[in-house]
C-alpha cells in the first residue's frame, strides 16, 4: 500500500486549506476555480485518464466528435459572464447556427434565439484549460472510501493506494457513485443521493462526402428530434475550429438517443443498438442510406438527471464535506457550473 500525504501550508500568515475534489467534471472544475481564487490548495482526482466528464470528445482516424454535451447556453447572468470571459480568453466560441426541429410533420427551423457556445477546438479543451488551476491532478484513480479523522481526510483508491492530509473534501460524481463514498462520513447526505440519472446511447458517424438529400432542402447543423429512438443530432464538423469537409476532413455527426429508449435498451447488444440508431438517423434526416467512413457507439450510463434537486449543492454539518453536480441544480453544463460554485462557497465558510 502506498500512502501520499499532502501537508497544510501557511501563506502570508494565513491558513491555506488543502481541498480534495473527487471528479473532474464541470461542477468540480467550477469549484476548483473559486477555491484557487480564494488562495486554497486543491488536488483533483478522477477515475478517467482526463478531465471533463460529459464534456468528452472522441477521435477515430481523422474524424473527431464531441460525444457528450454538444454546446453550452446560459439562463443565469452569472454563467453568462463566465461564458463571455471564456470567449475573451479564447476557450470557447459562439456556435452561430439556427437549430431545426424534426418530427412527424417534417423538418423546420426552430424559432429560438438562444446563444450557444462550444469549447475550441473541442469541448474537452475547455475542461483542460480549467484544470490548469489545480495544484495537482491525479487521473485514472477511482476513490472508493473517504474517512475523516483528527481533522483530516484519508482517501482510498480501488487499488488500495491512499491519499491523506486534506482539510476539506468536495465530491463531484453521479449520485449513485457518491452514495458509497458518503455512507461513513455523512450518511445523511448519502440518503439524499437517491436521484435518478437517465442513460443515453450516443452514435458517432463520419462521412467522406457531406450528406445531401433531394427530400431535404434544409442544411441541418443541429436538430431537436421527436422520434422514438433519436433525441438530438449535431453536425459536429460545423462547429467553430473543427476540421471541415472543405479542407479534406470527413463530415461528422453526433446522434444522441432518446433517454427512455436508451434505458429500455441499456443492456441490449451493442451491434443491435448501433444498427437501430443508424437506421433511425437516416430516417429522421430524410436521407438515403450512405456508407460511413467511421462509426463509434458509446453508452452514457449517467447522462442526464430526470428530476434535479434544485438545491445547488449538499454539505455536511459535522465535517468539511460538500457534494456538487448538475443533478443538484438544473442539469446541463450551466447547472454543473452553478453547483460547483455553491459547493466552493460552502467549503470556504469552513476555513
Amino acid at each position: 500500500m502506498c500512502c501520499t500525504t499532502y501537508c497544510e501550508q501557511e501563506v502570508a500568515g494565513n491558513f491555506m486549506a488543502h481541498i480534495a475534489i473527487i471528479g473532474a467534471g464541470m461542477a468540480g472544475l467550477s469549484a476548483l476555480q473559486t477555491l484557487k481564487q480564494a488562495g486554497h490548495q486543491v488536488t483533483v482526482f478522477d477515475k478517467s485518464r482526463g478531465s471533463g466528464g460529459r464534456l468528452a470528445s472522441k477521435k477515430v482516424g481523422n474524424a473527431s466528435w464531441d460525444m457528450g454535451a454538444q454546446f453550452m447556453r446560459s439562463h443565469h447572468s452569472e454563467f453568462s459572464q463566465v461564458l463571455r470571459q471564456w470567449e475573451l480568453d479564447g476557450w470557447v466560441k459562439h456556435w452561430d447556427f439556427q437549430p431545426h426541429v424534426i418530427d412527424a410533420d417534417g423538418i423546420r427551423r426552430s424559432d429560438d434565439d438562444v446563444q450557444r457556445y462550444v469549447g475550441v477546438s473541442r469541448m474537452t479543451a475547455l475542461s483542460r484549460k480549467l484544470l490548469e488551476a489545480a495544484d495537482a491532478f491525479i487521473p485514472s484513480t477511482r476513490i472508493v472510501d473517504c474517512q475523516y479523522h483528527e481533522s483530516q481526510w484519508l482517501l482510498t483508491a480501488d487499488d488500495s493506494q491512499t491519499f491523506s492530509g486534506f482539510d476539506g473534501l468536495i465530491i463531484n460524481t453521479p449520485p449513485l457513485q457518491a452514495q458509497p463514498l458518503l455512507q461513513q462520513p455523512a450518511p445523511e447526505l448519502a440518503a439524499q443521493c437517491d436521484v435518478d440519472m437517465m442513460p443515453t446511447w450516443t452514435l458517432l458517424l463520419a462521412f467522406d462526402q457531406p450528406l445531401t438529400s433531394p427530400e431535404r432542402e434544409e442544411d441541418i447543423k443541429a436538430a431537436f428530434v421527436h422520434h422514438p429512438i433519436i433525441d438530438f443530432i449535431a453536425q459536429n464538423s460545423d462547429k467553430p475550429e473543427r476540421d471541415k469537409p472543405t479542407h479534406g476532413a470527413p463530415q461528422t455527426w453526433t446522434i444522441h438517443a432518446d433517454h427512455h429508449w436508451s434505458r429500455e435498451h441499456s443492456d441490449s447488444p451493442r451491434d443491435w443498438v448501433q444498427q437501430q440508431m443508424l437506421q433511425a438517423f437516416f430516417e429522421v434526416m430524410r436521407q438515403p442510406v450512405q456508407a460511413s467512413c467511421e462509426i463509434w457507439l458509446h453508452r452514457w450510463l449517467y447522462a442526464i438527471v430526470d428530476q434535479p434537486l434544485h438545491c445547488g449543492a449538499l454539505q455536511s454539518d459535522s465535517v468539511p464535506l460538500a457534494v456538487c453536480g448538475d443533478w443538484l441544480e438544473q442539469g446541463a453544463v450551466e447547472g454543473a457550473w452553478l453547483s460547483g460554485q455553491k459547493a466552493a462557497q460552502m467549503m470556504q465558510q469552513r476555513f
